[in-house]
């Protein structure tokens, strides 16, 4: 059995008329990074409260089809036992902090669930030394950056020691500093073998990291491949507003003009490799 396992899943809304999502299947294997790409509305949100157990536990709506994460029903399993395993994190971090210094912020839950004192004190260092917190540790959350703000986010969120952290749009209200600093801690903690779940816009910083891609579009999963195999379907990603790195579309012209590209790069030091070869070549 996948670690995430989804089959058939449908879901409207209550009160609205549309589906959010239609009839989509997919699995997810320990380890994995995959990217969640589509336009504005396509229900990648949606999904990833399908997975967390949020749908239909908090927000409510019809759902057809099973949701499994470790084998528990997402619709059954309480969220805040879904939490112990799942770690989400959304867009809007300030809307997740609550409490008045960093500290207090993280071992929170962490006494909801009657751990030791000492546990506490364990994971609390730990998470904070892991986004590189710790002297800001009493700070109150409000006088952090934005990207400061998520990555206390994301602490309470490993805080739980969770197998499975969704990062939804976590660095779209971000400038490129912050959003620089959430990326480098996805990478960090795909080196340490979490499974990660990214739902994001910059698809350069994605083609870095990932190792499948998700493109939706109105509710449908319209692609799910290995990310070379993805970002390679440059007319297909542009015909929905998704435009793959540069350096892909840059070599995908070219290809088009008749050079020779075997290996389509998706990042820029694999741009810089074939464009040179082409330049000696020449």
């Amino acid at each position: 059995m996948s670690l995430i396992e989804l089959k058939n899943i449908e879901f409207t809304y209550r009160g609205a008329t549309n589906q959010a999502l239609k009839d989509i299947s997919l699995t997810i294997e320990p380890g994995e990074f995959v990217g969640i790409i589509g336009p504005t509305g396509a229900g990648k949100s949606t999904l990833c409260w399908v997975i967390s157990g949020v749908i239909p536990q908090i927000i409510q709506g019809k759902l057809a089809g099973t949701s499994t994460v470790k084998g528990l029903s997402t619709r059954k399993t309480p969220v805040a036992e879904i939490s112990q395993i799942i770690g989400l994190v959304q867009q809007d971090a300030e809307a997740q902090l609550l409490m008045t210094d960093i500290e207090k912020e993280i071992a929170f839950p962490l006494e909801n669930l009657r751990l030791p004192p000492e546990e506490i004190a364990k994971r609390l260092n730990y998470v904070l030394d892991l986004v590189n917190l710790g002297s800001e540790r009493l700070r109150h959350p409000f006088y952090l950056s934005g990207g400061q703000k998520q990555r206390v986010a994301v602490a309470a969120a490993l805080a739980m020691e969770p197998e499975i952290l969704i990062l939804d749009e976590a660095t779209s209200e971000l400038d490129p500093i912050g959003a620089e600093e959430v990326h480098n801690l996805a990478r960090s903690l795909k080196n340490q073998g979490k499974t990660i779940i990214m739902v994001e816009h910059n698809i350069d910083e994605l083609a870095k990291v990932a190792d499948r891609i998700v493109v939706m579009d109105q509710g449908n999963v319209l692609m799910d491949a290995p990310i070379r195999d993805a970002l390679s379907n440059v007319d297909f990603l542009q015909n929905l507003g998704i435009y793959p790195p540069q350096v892909s579309q840059t070599a995908y012209a070219l290809k088009k003009m008749g050079m020779s590209i075997d290996h389509m790069p998706i990042t820029i030091e694999e741009g810089l490799k074939i464009f040179t070869e082409f330049k000696q070549h020449a």
